[in-house]
Protein backbone atom coordinates (compact mmCIF):
# COMPACT_ATOMS: atom_id res chain seq x y z
CA UNK A 1 0.00 0.00 0.00
CA UNK A 2 1.20 3.58 -0.86
CA UNK A 3 2.36 5.41 2.58
CA UNK A 4 -0.25 8.30 1.53
CA UNK A 5 -2.68 6.24 1.48
CA UNK A 6 -2.19 4.18 4.94
CA UNK A 7 -5.89 4.08 7.12
CA UNK A 8 -4.42 4.88 9.97
CA UNK A 9 -2.95 8.85 8.73
CA UNK A 10 -5.37 11.69 9.09
CA UNK A 11 -6.16 13.79 6.48
CA UNK A 12 -3.59 16.56 7.07
CA UNK A 13 -0.72 14.07 7.26
CA UNK A 14 -1.99 12.52 4.21
CA UNK A 15 -2.00 15.60 2.33
CA UNK A 16 1.02 16.32 3.50
CA UNK A 17 2.18 13.29 2.03
CA UNK A 18 0.37 13.72 -1.35
CA UNK A 19 2.04 17.22 -1.79
CA UNK A 20 5.49 17.22 -0.33
CA UNK A 21 6.49 16.54 -4.11
CA UNK A 22 9.08 19.61 -4.86
CA UNK A 23 6.40 20.45 -7.83
CA UNK A 24 3.23 20.55 -5.67
CA UNK A 25 5.02 22.57 -2.95
CA UNK A 26 5.35 25.26 -4.99
CA UNK A 27 1.34 25.92 -4.84
CA UNK A 28 0.49 23.64 -1.60
CA UNK A 29 3.27 25.37 0.62
CA UNK A 30 0.53 28.51 0.11
CA UNK A 31 -2.99 26.76 0.25
CA UNK A 32 -2.50 23.74 2.48
CA UNK A 33 -2.19 25.78 5.96
CA UNK A 34 -5.25 27.32 4.81
CA UNK A 35 -6.87 23.74 4.44
CA UNK A 36 -5.75 22.48 8.14
CA UNK A 37 -7.10 25.22 9.40
CA UNK A 38 -10.40 23.79 9.01
CA UNK A 39 -9.81 20.56 10.08
CA UNK A 40 -11.79 20.81 12.88
CA UNK A 41 -14.78 20.38 10.77
CA UNK A 42 -15.98 16.70 9.27
CA UNK A 43 -17.45 16.51 5.58
CA UNK A 44 -20.28 17.94 7.14
CA UNK A 45 -19.50 20.52 9.20
CA UNK A 46 -19.20 18.70 12.18
CA UNK A 47 -16.82 19.93 15.00
CA UNK A 48 -14.79 17.50 15.82
CA UNK A 49 -11.15 17.19 17.76
CA UNK A 50 -9.89 14.17 16.63
CA UNK A 51 -9.68 11.97 13.72
CA UNK A 52 -8.22 8.43 13.85
CA UNK A 53 -8.09 9.18 17.45
CA UNK A 54 -5.42 11.53 16.71
CA UNK A 55 -6.34 14.79 17.84
CA UNK A 56 -6.30 17.13 15.33
CA UNK A 57 -3.90 20.52 14.65
CA UNK A 58 -5.41 22.97 13.26
CA UNK A 59 -2.33 25.46 13.46
CA UNK A 60 -0.68 26.96 10.41
CA UNK A 61 0.67 30.19 8.63
CA UNK A 62 0.80 31.64 5.27
CA UNK A 63 1.93 34.69 3.48
CA UNK A 64 -1.02 37.11 2.77
CA UNK A 65 -0.57 39.23 -0.64
CA UNK A 66 0.97 42.06 1.47
CA UNK A 67 3.87 38.95 2.23
CA UNK A 68 2.66 39.57 6.21
CA UNK A 69 3.16 36.63 8.10
CA UNK A 70 -0.38 35.51 9.45
CA UNK A 71 -0.17 32.29 11.90
CA UNK A 72 -2.92 30.69 13.51
CA UNK A 73 -3.63 28.08 16.33
CA UNK A 74 -7.36 27.13 15.66
CA UNK A 75 -10.45 28.22 12.78
CA UNK A 76 -10.87 31.20 14.74
CA UNK A 77 -7.91 33.18 14.26
CA UNK A 78 -8.06 33.10 10.78
CA UNK A 79 -11.40 34.00 10.43
CA UNK A 80 -10.52 36.93 12.86
CA UNK A 81 -7.81 38.13 10.60
CA UNK A 82 -9.55 37.56 7.01
CA UNK A 83 -12.69 39.40 8.07
CA UNK A 84 -10.43 42.28 9.20
CA UNK A 85 -8.67 42.10 5.30
CA UNK A 86 -8.95 44.76 3.41
CA UNK A 87 -7.54 41.87 0.76
CA UNK A 88 -10.10 40.00 1.65
CA UNK A 89 -13.40 42.13 1.58
CA UNK A 90 -12.31 43.48 -2.01
CA UNK A 91 -12.47 39.59 -2.71
CA UNK A 92 -15.43 38.81 -1.74
CA UNK A 93 -17.18 42.21 -3.41
CA UNK A 94 -15.37 40.79 -6.82
CA UNK A 95 -16.50 37.60 -6.25
CA UNK A 96 -20.20 38.68 -5.32
CA UNK A 97 -20.02 41.51 -8.39
CA UNK A 98 -19.09 38.68 -10.82
CA UNK A 99 -21.48 36.10 -9.77
CA UNK A 100 -24.05 38.46 -10.00
CA UNK A 101 -22.80 40.53 -13.19
CA UNK A 102 -20.94 37.81 -15.02
CA UNK A 103 -18.81 41.26 -15.56
CA UNK A 104 -15.64 42.11 -13.57
CA UNK A 105 -16.16 45.33 -11.67
CA UNK A 106 -13.45 47.28 -13.68
CA UNK A 107 -15.96 46.82 -16.46
CA UNK A 108 -18.37 49.13 -15.09
CA UNK A 109 -15.21 51.64 -14.23
CA UNK A 110 -11.89 51.69 -13.01
CA UNK A 111 -13.13 52.88 -9.31
CA UNK A 112 -16.17 50.91 -9.19
CA UNK A 113 -14.32 47.75 -6.87
CA UNK A 114 -12.91 50.11 -4.70
CA UNK A 115 -15.97 52.49 -4.22
CA UNK A 116 -18.08 49.25 -3.83
CA UNK A 117 -15.48 47.84 -1.24
CA UNK A 118 -15.50 51.43 0.77
CA UNK A 119 -19.89 51.15 0.80
CA UNK A 120 -19.60 47.88 2.01
CA UNK A 121 -17.12 48.59 4.77
CA UNK A 122 -19.13 51.61 5.74
CA UNK A 123 -22.89 49.88 5.70
CA UNK A 124 -20.83 47.23 8.55
CA UNK A 125 -20.67 44.64 6.14
CA UNK A 126 -24.04 44.36 5.01
CA UNK A 127 -24.89 42.11 1.80
CA UNK A 128 -27.83 42.97 1.12
CA UNK A 129 -26.57 47.06 0.79
CA UNK A 130 -23.87 45.29 -1.06
CA UNK A 131 -26.49 43.29 -3.22
CA UNK A 132 -28.42 47.10 -3.77
CA UNK A 133 -25.38 49.01 -5.19
CA UNK A 134 -24.09 46.31 -7.40
CA UNK A 135 -27.72 46.29 -9.09
CA UNK A 136 -27.39 50.07 -9.32
CA UNK A 137 -23.71 49.63 -10.87
CA UNK A 138 -24.81 46.65 -13.01
CA UNK A 139 -27.69 48.90 -14.72
CA UNK A 140 -25.65 51.26 -15.93
CA UNK A 141 -23.55 50.66 -19.09
CA UNK A 142 -20.10 49.25 -18.68
CA UNK A 143 -17.35 51.34 -19.98
CA UNK A 144 -15.96 50.51 -23.37
CA UNK A 145 -13.02 51.67 -24.72
CA UNK A 146 -14.55 51.51 -28.25
CA UNK A 147 -17.18 53.52 -28.03
CA UNK A 148 -17.64 56.18 -30.84
CA UNK A 149 -16.50 59.53 -28.65
CA UNK A 150 -19.48 62.20 -28.98
CA UNK A 151 -18.28 65.08 -31.15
Amino acid sequence: MSPDLHPDLTTRERVALQTSPENCQACHSKINSLGFALENYDAVGRFRDKERNKPIDPTGSYRSRRDELVEFRQTADLASYLANSPDSHRAFVTRIFQHFVKQPPDAFGSRTLQDLTDKFVKSGYNIRELIVEIAVVASLIPETSNQPSES
